[in-house]
C-alpha cells in the first residue's frame, strides 16, 4: 500500500485504535510506541534514512535482511526499523504514513512498509527515570 493521502488510510487506522481500545485495553490517545518500517535493496540507502531519522528524534533500531518465510532464504531486500514513543489520532498517524512516503520516495527506497504499535514499557521507563535521579 502506498500512503498517498490522509483521507485513505482514517477508516482502517480508526478501526485499529477502536480494535485495540475494546480488544487490548490500550488507550491509542496517549503515549505509544510506534515502530516505522522502510524496505529497500541497498541497506546503504536505508542507513542513510535511518540516520537522518535519527538526527529528528527517532530511534534507530537496526536494519534486518529479510528472509522469505518458508524457506528462510534471503530476498536480498532490508527492512529499516525506526521507534519513537509519540501520541498519535488517526489523523496525525495518517499524516506521519504520508510524510514517510514522502521522504522514501525522495531517499528512492523501494517502499515505506507501514506502522505498527504497542504500550510503551513502564519498565523501561522507570529505569530510565531511576538513572536520571542518580
Amino acid at each position: 500500500m502506498e500512503f498517498k493521502t490522509v483521507e485513505e488510510q482514517l477508516e482502517s487506522i480508526r478501526e485499529i485504535f477502536e480494535t485495540a481500545r475494546t480488544e487490548d485495553g490500550w488507550n491509542p490517545e496517549a503515549e505509544m510506541l510506534y515502530s516505522y518500517f522502510f524496505i529497500d535493496k541497498d541497506a546503504e540507502k536505508l542507513e542513510t534514512l535511518g540516520l537522518d531519522l535519527e538526527k529528528q528524534g527517532f530511534d534507530f533500531i537496526d536494519i534486518f535482511e529479510l528472509a522469505e518465510e518458508e524457506s528462510g532464504e534471503a530476498t536480498g531486500e532490508y527492512l529499516l526499523h525506526i521507534d519513537k514513543v509519540e501520541i498519535h489520532t488517526p489523523d496525525s498517524l495518517a499524516a506521519r504514513n504520508v510524510e514517510f512516503q514522502k521522504m522514501a520516495n525522495e531517499y528512492e527506497i523501494d517502499s515505506y512498509d507501514g506502522w505498527e504499535f504497542g504500550e510503551v514499557d513502564d519498565e523501561d521507563e522507570e529505569a530510565e527515570e531511576a538513572e536520571e535521579e542518580k
